[in-house]
């Protein structure tokens, strides 16, 4: 097989040139890719968990930390304890994020449209139904003689 045909490096390169077009178009906003993609997650939903934030965009819990700490610093995000039990702490956009929320939405939806387009309806469902093939929870290195 050769080096090309490698599924790891396919997806890898893929992955960093569309990380390429979202932070060019990010930079000016003053985010890093993660955080960007953190208050996409929550202006699809405000008032996550950071556990259910780290879920949701497929980051581990100790870098989705970092990413809200940095988030926090900056104004974007506050953590506040829930109303119903103090002891869970929810993760709420700040005004300053409410306030960029059209322009930020606008600019994931210009750059994601970019490459779905390519696409037809049905196409990006078999490519959906084709990647989640690969996201088989459990696969470990002895996994696969299956």
């Amino acid at each position: 097989m050769l080096f090309k045909d490698c599924i790891c490096f396919q997806l890898g390169a893929l992955s960093r040139k569309i990380t390429r077009t979202y932070k060019d178009s990010i930079a000016s906003i003053g985010l890093t890719h993660g955080q960007f993609f953190m208050l996409i997650a929550l202006y699809e939903e405000d008032g996550l968990l950071s556990s259910q934030l780290a879920d949701k965009t497929a980051l581990d819990r100790s870098t989705t930390t970092g990413l809200l700490d940095r988030l926090e610093r900056d104004g974007w995000i506050e953590r506040r304890a829930d109303r119903a039990d103090r002891r869970i702490v929810r993760i709420h956009l700040t005004p300053k994020a409410l306030e960029q929320r059209a322009g930020i939405l606008t600019t994931y939806e210009e750059i994601n449209g970019h490459f779905l387009k390519k696409y037809s309806s049905d196409e990006w469902r078999q490519l959906q139904l084709l990647l989640g093939k690969l996201e088989v929870s459990g696969d470990t290195a002895t996994d696969f003689g299956d």
